[in-house]
């Protein structure tokens, strides 16, 4: 049996996390022993009493250091366990995987969720020790997954890796958890709008394009529309202030979406959450990162996915949704679930034929040396941080003896600025 470490940073809601645990769970079918690493969270539960996979509560926090202590429990674990491969999901995991597999020289997969263009240079802009990291990770990966080929292109042009390193694997799902059931009715005019997902600042333009889309609805064709919000996340307060005057329900996170998603007559988001929505057989409205709002059809479904459900090549139509009869959506919902089915199975996207750790450096030392200059340069920025604001506080004395000079000379007491000068600067010395 082979054992896999799955790396993440949390399990909560998410797409990231969803397709991790749909992932985690067809390795276990296959009989690979999962252990997942990752900050417990709500979406724990769909892993309890599961054969092959345990889970480990491990804190991938955000540093721009290397924690040391955490990379010897990391190093523990993957000896203990005798893994045999190492799948990274998250970028908040590299400065702890990146130590441990130049040690134990196990293999690992570099993935690349990120939708959002720029994320790996606002990780390196705020984070000075992903300058380093960043180009030794993804030079070293086994392979490198791309969930876009926008996402592939942008981390080729940025680290000049090799084509043949990337993978491209669209977002996949467990359809026996989305069986092609017969849909008779819509519940038309809709009154039950459902937006769920990742409550974060990342997707705040989609977050906020949805409930205006909503306002948007309820105002031209139906006044008794409802809107819930499922999903948590480090904007959610900030949403729910901002939103407290229009009837929204925001619900927080849940550990099953199924049940929420069955509920609605319409479905709001992007990334997974739209494919969750069109294999549910959901009248589907991918509500851009760009702000575009399109109703997911066989007509736009193949670029859809090619963008993940970003909308971000996408044609917006605040009115689509509404120019369909019960019928001629039923049948375009049917469409849908047909090509998601087909192509999106998560038993298609595995990868497996995992090259073996080659590598004939050893960063030990540079990895040990991260926290010593990452502690000078600390050390530095208070310095010039002290040097500035004495400046500052010289140039306010100096303004202070400039005035009383003028008011001085204006009284016709002449004043030698040498003497004053010498008398602030030995003050001070």
């Amino acid at each position: 049996m082979k054992n896999a470490l799955i790396c993440l940073e949390q399990l909560n809601i998410g797409g990231v996390e969803t397709f991790a645990i749909t992932q985690i769970e067809e390795f276990s079918r296959r009989g690979i022993k999962c252990f997942v690493l990752a900050r417990n969270g709500i979406l724990v539960n769909r892993l309890k009493d599961k054969d092959n996979i345990k889970f480990i509560d491990f804190d991938f926090q955000l540093k721009n250091y290397i924690d040391y202590k955490k990379v010897n429990m990391l190093e523990d674990i993957v000896k203990k366990n005798k893994i045999d491969f190492i799948y990274v999901h998250q970028f908040s995991c590299v400065p702890y995987i990146l130590p441990v597999v130049f040690k134990t020289r196990v293999p690992y997969v570099a993935y690349l969720h990120n939708v959002v263009p720029k994320t790996c240079e606002w990780f390196m802009d705020t984070y000075d020790i992903y300058k380093i990291l960043f180009p030794i990770y993804f030079e070293y990966a086994s392979k490198i997954i791309a969930i876009t080929e926008n996402v592939m292109q942008e981390n080729a042009d940025l680290f000049h890796q090799p084509k043949e390193k990337y993978i491209i694997t669209n977002n996949s799902l467990d359809f026996t958890n989305y069986p092609n059931k017969k849909i008779e009715k819509l519940n038309y005019p809709y009154n039950k709008f459902l937006l769920f997902g990742r409550i974060s600042e990342e997707k705040k333009d989609s977050i906020e394009t949805a409930i205006d889309f909503y306002i948007y609805c309820k105002k031209k064709y139906n006044p008794n529309i409802k809107l819930t919000v499922v999903g948590d996340g480090n904007i959610l307060n900030e949403m729910v202030e901002k939103y407290s005057s229009q009837d929204i329900y925001f619900k927080g996170a849940v550990s099953d979406m199924r049940p929420e998603i069955e509920n609605a007559d319409v479905l709001l988001g992007v990334d997974r959450c739209a494919l969750e929505s069109v294999a549910s057989k959901k009248p589907t409205i991918v509500c851009g990162y760009n702000k575009t709002i399109s109703l997911i059809t066989p007509k736009n479904i193949k670029e859809a996915v090619k963008q993940n459900f970003t909308g971000i090549n996408l044609k917006s139509d605040k009115d689509e949704l509404y120019q369909y009869r019960e019928d001629e959506l039923i049948k375009i919902i049917n469409k849908n679930y047909e090509y998601v089915s087909e192509k999106l199975q998560i038993t298609n996207s595995i990868f497996l034929d995992i090259a073996p750790f080659k590598s004939d450096s050893d960063f030990e030392n540079l990895f040990l040396n991260l926290n010593y200059y990452y502690t000078k340069i600390k050390d530095l920025e208070k310095e010039n941080k002290r040097l500035f604001d004495d400046t500052q506080k010289l140039y306010k004395e100096l303004g202070t003896v400039y005035q009383q000079i003028e008011e001085l000379n204006n009284k016709g007491i002449k004043v030698k600025l040498k003497k004053i000068y010498n008398k602030i600067m030995g003050d001070r010395r």
